[in-house]
């Protein structure tokens, strides 16, 4: 490390560079800075001129401003400003001074805010004029977790000024970034372009997980940034506060600038929550905007009239103006769609030429309002009690300061091992994204690399996305996440489940080779994602990961009846319940339950016996206190892990009214209680203790089937009996309910497939043709209970596959089996008795392929003769129409279609939207008709999104098929 406290260090490392040679210019090194160091920083005062990966340090001690100039890393190594030993306040406020930390001229710079572990914005800064800035010709630039509080005129400023007269071709400031800030009291929170165009262009930009509030004038400005422009997550906080004409507004975007803004929490303006001069190609989604006067659109001097502008999926909340929209746009065709807001008031006030908008499914609704978690200590957390729609948007907030002295949060390498991996790519990825923690134990600090494959999760982008899901068992802080990067400029996106949903923790453009990248992090999960969004070739090779767990205070799991399931066939001879009747007992007071024990049988000729316990959600289980009333047998808890119950305690029942704890450190939802030989194990009170943690299974809103697959209807004609001389009762029994809901607690009450009154002729069969191939998720099976193997198997390249085995132990009871396959075919078995009971089979997914018909589109044939006969509109094919009773409307059409006159007894419809001039599909869709309605409304809104002349087709189970020819306007 080198340390430049004083001129005469500097000497003593130059007469030593004189006799010794030269510092070796391709060897990182590590620069302190301190209270002792110079104000100008650069090349000449450190000695060497610093590269790629070096690190500079900026000592607690400092409090003076530091100005630095000619520095450039790299684009895989930027030189990092960092602090050490704690907090750095530096001010700027005397007689001269004029921005706290400045970078003029610099390139590759990570200033980071994230150097110890006590205080989340590592840098305090106060000036005259500008807290952070870079400036002249600096480019590829980022900044953190750096905390701004003055009454300056910047919090933070990038730009370099031509007045409107840059040279050609135009400097270009690339990838500038800046995220986890705090900027408050300034008058321009963040002024980031010339306001002026031509300018300095800015590509590459992202702006996220910022806390800007009460600025002077607006909290976000922007300008000459033409692309891949990211402004999100952000939390924009009273702007506009010194009420000057034209700086009254929140967040602004300025001329000659595309921008994709994004789930940001933009709250109080005189003006406008958002006013956009760009270009074109303008995104506005997924935003909370109160207490402003909406959003604010106009062209200037440099314009796109090819882009569009996109308003789209907003809350507007409490809006003073007269309309949540303006638009003076003349060039740019303006979309605002799905948008709600909660004060009457005109939606959309156009100033344009006609024809220049498309304003669909804007409502008007009651909007929750947003608050934080503690405002006053700078906590712009959301609050506990945030409506759900709301959750991922803002910055991701949290204290300033934290307790570090404990050993415990100090962060560690986390082990990934295979069984914590999911891979969520369908079919499996090409390489399996195991490849990305096989190499878990190189050590970055000496350079070591992994050299084993990238995970690939396929060949091209097949599906919108691919994922794959880390486990980390139980909640951790993860403070560091290290990416080795194999180089294909493609984005590997992180991401982390806060209880809810997923959220983007950052993005890595994989623009190195052999390169480890360090992503500093700051969140609290169980989960982390990897994910790739545009292509699989995004090469990363080894992943780190760095935190420490979170361990909370376990309190009593208290367990009731309705947790308990006996599966001792008839029942036990003294219910598990006992086990769990006087919950209220203190162990630690020595207080002794007085109910009977848990007895399953009188014998052991039934044994092993068991029960299962349904926490409700997953728990860390840290204790289990057993009472034991003494019969020397063993009696065992289990837990589940995924599909497998493992044991964890085994107690051997050797005392008498005797209290037994047993410490743990498993996390589960399930316990299962086990007799394995002897049902005299006396216990007669169980106590477990622990904490409730993350998890999908309670944290994921509650979807319904419906919203996600559709119903996979099987019909009478598509059942295939094998049983010789045809089944005792039927296997349309399986089929013959297929409307009752399981999630309604609908059950089935027809008879159950019996294929014949003794197992002489088994196996039997049937086999179901579904006639179109399926991507199958669930299968519902009704089991009505005999304690025999059902089997279903799916065909798979002209062989069947077994799929699922129902042991059919329950009455009345819905079997839910969750797979992942794809097929056309399945089949049905009782192998060795004739009395597996089930007596309805529903099953969900999605389609995939239409076997009869092409899913992608028709010969040209066969759509040229729907165009005529659509064009024909002769007397004979009114009779037709009047005789099918089918009637379209309206036509054109703006947002919903109605069809109405389908026969009321038909069990589905088959929608299919096509484009007339190209032939292909646009959409396709399997409608039930549970109800048995003559009418059909179907929302074309975000299905076709053009106006242009399309087909649809329409056909059901009766035989009712008819075309339509219709516009969309």
């Amino acid at each position: 490390m080198v340390i430049f406290k004083n001129s005469h260090s500097l000497l003593c490392l130059l007469l030593f560079s004189i006799v010794f040679g030269k510092v070796s210019a391709q060897q990182n090194q590590n620069i302190t800075i301190d209270e002792h160091s110079p104000y100008l920083i650069n090349p000449s005062v450190l000695g060497r001129t610093p590269i790629g990966g070096d690190t500079i340090f900026i000592a607690s001690t400092r409090v003076r401003p530091l100005r630095f100039e000619q520095l450039e890393g790299n684009s895989t190594h930027p030189i990092v400003i960092i602090n050490k030993g704690g907090q750095v306040k530096i001010n700027a406020t005397a007689n001269g001074d004029w921005g706290a930390l400045v970078f003029y001229n610099t390139k590759y710079i990570k200033v980071s805010g994230a150097g110890h572990p006590g205080f989340k914005y590592g840098f305090q800064l106060t000036a005259n004029e500008t807290g952070l800035a870079f400036v002249e010709l600096s480019s590829d630039c980022e900044a953190e977790f750096i905390k701004i509080s003055h009454d300056g005129f910047f919090g933070i400023l990038a730009k370099k000024d031509y007045d409107g007269n840059p040279p050609v071709p135009h400097p270009v400031f690339n990838n500038l970034v800046i995220h986890d800030c705090f900027i408050e009291g300034v008058s321009e929170g963040m002024y980031l372009g010339e306001t002026k165009s031509p300018g300095m262009e800015f590509r590459h930009v992202k702006i996220y997980n910022n806390i800007v509030r009460n600025t002077l004038r607006e909290s976000i400005q922007i300008a000459n940034m033409p692309e891949d422009v990211e402004i999100y997550n952000n939390t924009l906080i009273n702007a506009g506060l010194e009420g000057l004409i034209y700086h009254t507004n929140n967040l602004q975007i300025g001329n000659n600038s595309v921008v994709n803004v994004y789930n940001n929490i933009i709250i109080g303006a005189p003006a406008y929550g958002i006013i956009n001069f760009g270009k074109g190609n303008c995104t506005f989604s997924s935003n909370y905007i109160a207490s402003s006067t909406g959003i604010f659109c106009d062209n200037q001097s440099f314009s796109d009239s090819l882009a569009p502008i996109l308003i789209a999926d907003n809350y507007f909340k409490s809006l003073t103006g007269p309309e949540v929209i303006k638009n003076l746009n003349e060039n740019n065709f303006l979309t605002a769609s799905n948008n709600v807001y909660d004060v009457p008031m005109n939606f959309y006030n156009d100033g344009t030429v006609p024809n220049n908008e498309s304003i669909v499914n804007n409502t008007l609704t009651t909007i929750s309002e947003i608050q934080f978690e503690d405002v006053l200590n700078n906590n712009y957390a959301l609050a506990s009690n945030t409506a759900s729609e709301y959750l991922g948007m803002g910055a991701p907030g949290g204290p300033e300061f934290f307790d570090y002295d404990d050993p415990a949060t100090t962060p560690r390498q986390l082990i990934i091992t295979p069984t914590m991996v999911a891979d969520s790519v369908t079919g499996g990825s090409v390489n399996s994204p195991l490849y990305l923690f096989d190499e878990q134990n190189v050590d970055i600090s000496s350079d070591q690399h992994p050299i084993s494959q990238s995970w690939k999760p396929d060949y091209l982008m097949n599906e919108t996305s691919y994922h794959a899901v880390v486990d980390l068992g139980d909640e951790h802080y993860i403070s560091e996440i290290n990416l080795h990067d194999m180089h294909d400029t493609h984005n590997f996106t992180v991401e982390y489940y806060n209880g809810s949903s997923w959220n983007t923790l950052f993005v890595e453009p994989c623009d190195a080779f052999n390169t480890w990248k360090t992503h500093a992090t700051a969140i609290e999960t169980r989960y982390l994602r990897f994910s790739i969004y545009d292509s699989p070739n995004a090469a990363v090779n080894e992943i780190i990961i760095y935190g420490y767990p979170i361990i909370r205070p376990s309190e009593q799991i208290v367990i009731d009846s309705s947790m308990v399931t006996d599966l001792v066939s008839g029942g036990s001879s003294n219910t598990p319940n006992y086990l769990f009747d006087e919950q209220s007992i203190s162990v630690q007071n020595d207080e002794h339950p007085v109910s009977q024990s848990w007895k399953p049988f009188y014998n052991n000729s039934n044994a092993p016996y068991y029960i299962e316990i349904d926490l409700g959600t997953e728990y860390h289980i840290s204790k289990i206190n057993l009472h034991d009333m003494n019969d020397v047998a063993d009696f065992v808890i289990q837990y589940k892990d995924g599909e497998n119950w493992i044991d964890l305690v085994t107690e051997s029942c050797n005392s008498y009214n005797v209290w037994k704890s047993h410490h743990t450190n498993v996390v589960t939802r399930y316990l299962r209680l086990v007799m394995p030989i002897s049902p005299h194990a006396n216990v007669n009170e169980i106590i477990v203790h622990g904490y409730a943690v993350m998890s999908f299974s309670t944290s994921t809103p509650t979807e319904t089937i419906e919203t996600i697959e559709q119903q996979i209807l099987v019909e009478s004609h598509m059942v295939n009996d094998l049983v010789s001389g045809g089944s005792a009762d039927s296997p349309l029994y399986l089929f013959d309910e297929q409307q009752v809901n399981p999630l309604s607690d609908e059950h089935a009450i027809s008879k159950s497939w019996k294929p014949f009154h003794d197992n002489t002729g088994a196996p039997y069969y049937v086999e179901i043709d579904l006639e179109n191939t399926y991507k199958i998720s669930k299968i519902f099976m009704h089991d009505m209970h005999s304690t025999h193997n059902f089997i279903v198997e799916y065909e798979d390249n002209s062989s069947w596959v077994s799929l699922v085995v129902e042991s059919c132990d329950a009455f009345n009871a819905w079997k839910i089996h969750n797979i992942d396959i794809t097929t056309s075919k399945l089949r049905l078995s009782m192998l060795d008795s004739p009395y597996a009971s089930v007596n309805e089979i529903l099953l969900y997914g999605q389609l995939i392929q239409e076997n009869t018909v092409n899913s992608s589109s028709v010969s040209n044939d066969l759509f040229e003769n729907i165009l005529i006969n659509e064009r024909d509109n002769t007397d004979e094919d009114a009779t037709e129409e009047e005789l099918n009773g089918l009637e379209f409307y309206p036509n054109p059409v703006k947002n919903t279609i109605f069809l109405q006159g389908i026969e009321s007894d038909s069990n589905y419809s088959e929608i299919r939207i096509m484009d007339a001039f190209l032939g292909t599909t646009l959409y396709y869709s399997r409608h039930a008709n549970p109800n048995h309605t003559n009418t059909m409304q179907i929302d074309i809104s975000n299905i076709l999104n053009f106006p242009s002349v399309y087909v649809l087709l329409y056909s059901n189970d009766k035989g009712q098929q008819k075309s339509f020819k219709f516009i969309k306007d």
